[in-house]
């Protein structure tokens, strides 16, 4: 990969030189997908890949995304909506990212996004960016993502739903969704909570660590949220391996221009296995970003 190099809509980043992941527009991809920026492929140091994009068993999950299935009724997540008494369907509700203004370095990208609706109208505005850093440990590389959501200057709210508020046990995924290779397997998921997928799913933990074998070759990746939020983690660990913070996990949101929707995700990408806690939080105290805001005052989630 290239660094800052843009190319059919792509944008590559590096660190220390190697490329390690890849950021695309996603404005070619097909309207029931939910077009979107997204980062795909991601890979470790040593070339492990850690992201999917367009799988056959989801083929609207795409690498690193930004994504919720109904904002105000609009699906920006891809594929089927659920409907309390009628299930899963595919409907004619599909949203778009649509990039505005970008600015690309070797490791940063900063850019302002429209939420454009099923309608063609716009529904939210969103300034993100996503840097990529050195991490103390020779095996690793660090990540973070942030973003700000607001309703278009026309609109007073918008509301953040999923389809666990609409009824679908455990089905409470949106905000930033890491899709993992599809041959993928979890050897070790550890949080505050615990070690397992029962305990992860749902936990307000403010890390999670997933421990992988992907193509036969270990490789593990630390996420851990802003200091001081408490968004449950969507986990997944069956079928397919996904995870992120869940915005609306089991109550919707509700986002104005005095109380946008602010998302952050911070991760350290590794090869081999983070096989403890005491790992896990050597690996995000030496993470640059966290430690920079460990002597700032907490976020509250509201």
């Amino acid at each position: 990969m290239v660094p800052g190099h843009h190319h059919s809509n792509a944008v590559d980043l590096t660190v220390g030189g190697a490329g390690i992941l890849r950021y695309q527009s996603g404005s070619a991809l097909d309207g029931r997908q939910s077009p979107r920026p997204f980062l795909h492929p991601v890979q470790t140091l040593s070339g492990t890949l850690v992201t999917d994009s367009e799988p056959p068993d989801h083929s609207h999950h795409l690498g690193i995304s930004v994504a919720f299935s109904d904002v105000s009724g609009t699906n920006y997540w891809g594929g089927r909506t659920f409907k309390p008494g009628e299930g899963s369907n595919l409907l004619a509700n599909h949203g778009r990212q649509q990039v505005t203004d970008v600015y690309s370095g070797k490791d940063s990208i900063s850019e302002n996004l429209d939420w454009i609706g099923a309608d063609g109208g716009v529904q939210a505005i969103e300034r993100r960016r996503i840097q990529v850093m050195r991490h103390a440990d020779p095996r690793a590389w660090a990540m973070s993502i942030s973003s700000t959501i607001r309703p278009a200057d026309e609109l007073d709210h918008l509301d953040v739903s999923s389809s666990a508020v609409k009824g679908r046990a455990g089905a409470g995924y949106g905000g930033i969704f890491w899709r993992f290779p599809r041959d993928a397997r979890a050897e070790l998921v550890l949080t505050e909570a615990g070690t397992g997928t029962d305990l992860a799913h749902g936990s307000p933990s403010p890390w999670l660590s997933l421990a992988a074998v992907v193509a036969g070759r270990r490789a593990s990746v630390v996420l851990a949220q802003d200091p001081g939020m408490t968004l449950p983690w969507f986990l997944r660990t069956e079928g397919y391996l996904g995870a992120g913070p869940a915005v609306a996990w089991d109550t919707s949101r509700t986002v104005s221009r005095h109380n946008p929707l602010n998302l952050a995700l911070h991760a350290v990408v590794m090869d081999g296995a983070v096989d403890s806690p005491a790992l896990a939080r050597r690996l995000l105290d030496l993470h640059p970003m966290l430690r920079m805001q460990a002597s700032q005052p907490a976020l509250t989630h509201r």
